[in-house]
């Protein structure tokens, strides 16, 4: 191999090891660990490294061409120096082309990954009637069959009846499931768990009940079937139906929560009572809290006997400054910001995010994330967020800071025991905030009940905590006395 062949070689293969390493680097730049962000999702992004194969192998033949040409001018009488400087301006050309044709190429699959790993729009079921048909809140709209219910149950999409974080009413979806077997003929109607679903976005189509597995995202599920419970999942307003999703606004999450028991006790198929405990994970943990502290006020006809909340999010302003700045934390903070901005008039982007990040966190709270290729369509915003985001410190900027203290729970009594379940590893809803937390409640009187977990981290730990979880709701409708862990 000559000298000019070896270069050209070597400028081949720097092409290659340049670019794919590149797209590697790109891709785990953005993974947080600290975060617990499941890294399976970013994995599975990097199939797309091999499309530089294809470049590389027109690369080579253009290469090719270029020789014979370089070939035939000299044999047309031009100099040597003349042919050395047409062959590298030829081959520096060729490789710029290339390089350029892999950003293209990215760009493009990309958008189309984007646009193929979300869910599609809600269907016609999800639209509401206008106007809205009168009666209180609870009341059923239209309700369906729903299929991939567990063995031995039926279970219903619901359109129901709900007050909007505008208090006005509004039209919410949720899923109710029951066992087939009849309601004990002793009872006032089934036993009713009332679940609070974690984050999975905040757009329409992130709805859990859209999913044709919706019946996997329902924590413990087939354990309150056995025991004869019925069971009702919100979707929360804004997710399914249209318009704005109030991401961890706690008394609108609690009124579809309350809303979603009313419409169960309502659906007469389905035969479910008014006793009901509410249990949730995460953004549902958030939501159970608030559901505590509402219901006597909000839905006193309904009888409340145990609160069970998983890694929820309390102190949101703490949480919030430790979190911003990882992948999974700005994520979140896009969804709370772009849907906080649009439930508080008074709460605008630009208070607190810079200019160039604006229309990053409006699209990113067009995603979902529920799936890890949804998860992964937030690359692009993550390393952007993670270069600019904040201008001003919301925990510091009002009226932003206002609204992290309102929907921080604790500042109502909740009727009932509680059981708060958290893991030892969690890197997003963080240990020792949840502590505090349920010192707080221990300090005003609550029966508390609280479960740390080792080794366990915030993604990993619904499984864990289930079980124990659906125990002690199963003991709660018994009348068990309930446990307490405050000293």
């Amino acid at each position: 191999m000559d000298r000019g062949s070896l270069w050209r070689l070597l400028l081949l293969l720097a092409i290659y090891f340049v670019a794919v390493p590149a797209l590697f680097v790109w891709a785990f730049f953005l993974v947080d660990v600290s975060a617990d962000f499941d890294l399976n999702g970013f994995v599975k992004l990097l199939w797309w490294a091999v499309m530089v194969l294809p470049v590389v192998g027109a690369l080579y033949y253009l290469g090719v061409r270029t020789h014979g040409v370089m070939g035939r001018f000299a044999a047309d009488g031009v100099s040597p120096a003349t042919t050395g400087a047409l062959r590298w301006l030829a081959w520096a050309i060729i490789g710029g082309l290339s390089f350029a044709g892999i950003l293209v190429l990215a760009v493009t699959l990309f958008a189309v990954f984007i646009a193929t790993s979300q869910p599609g729009a809600p269907g016609a079921f999800y639209t509401a009637p206008s106007p809205l048909p009168s009666g209180p809140p609870g009341t059923v709209i239209r309700s369906e069959p729903l299929y991939g219910a567990p063995e031995g149950a039926l279970a219903w999409k619901i359109l129901y009846l709900s007050t909007s974080y505008t208090g006005k009413p509004t039209a919410v979806s949720a899923t109710l499931v029951v066992p087939e077997t009849p309601a004990s003929p002793v009872a006032e109607g089934r036993p009713v768990v009332a679940f609070a679903h974690g984050t999975v976005g905040v757009a329409p189509n992130c709805a859990p009940s859209l999913r044709s597995y919706w019946a996997e995202d329902i924590d413990g599920l087939q354990a309150f079937l056995e025991a004869g419970y019925a069971v009702v999942a919100t979707d929360y307003e804004g997710m399914g139906t249209s318009g704005t999703h109030p991401y961890l606004v706690g008394r609108s999450a609690a009124m579809n929560v309350l809303d979603s028991v009313r419409a169960a006790h309502n659906l007469s198929e389905a035969d479910a009572g008014t006793a009901y405990v509410v249990w949730g994970y995460s953004q549902g943990g958030h939501a159970a809290l608030f559901t505590g502290e509402l219901s006597a006020s909000y839905a006193p006809e309904l009888k409340l006997v145990g609160v069970a909340a998983g890694a929820p999010p309390t102190d949101l302003a703490t949480l919030f400054e430790r979190d911003l700045g990882t992948t999974f934390g700005n994520v979140l903070g896009a969804f709370a910001f772009d849907s906080w901005s649009k439930v508080y008039p008074k709460a605008e982007l630009r208070q607190v995010i810079t200019r160039i990040a604006r229309p990053v966190v409006r699209d990113t709270a067009k995603l979902c994330i529920r799936e890890e290729q949804e998860a992964a369509a937030i690359l692009p915003g993550s390393i952007l967020m993670k270069i600019t985001f904040l201008s001003n410190q919301p925990v510091d900027t009002e009226p932003w800071k206002s609204v992290f203290e309102e929907n921080s729970p604790g500042g109502s009594m909740i009727p009932a025991p509680i059981l708060i379940v958290q893991g030892e590893e969690d890197g997003l809803v963080h240990p020792d905030v949840t502590e505090a937390f349920v010192e707080g409640l221990c300090a005003k009187g609550h029966t508390v009940e609280y479960r740390s977990y080792p080794d366990v981290h915030h993604i990993t730990a619904v499984p864990v905590v289930t079980p124990d979880v659906a125990a002690w709701l199963v003991d709660r409708f018994a009348g068990k006395p309930a446990p307490s862990t405050c000293s």
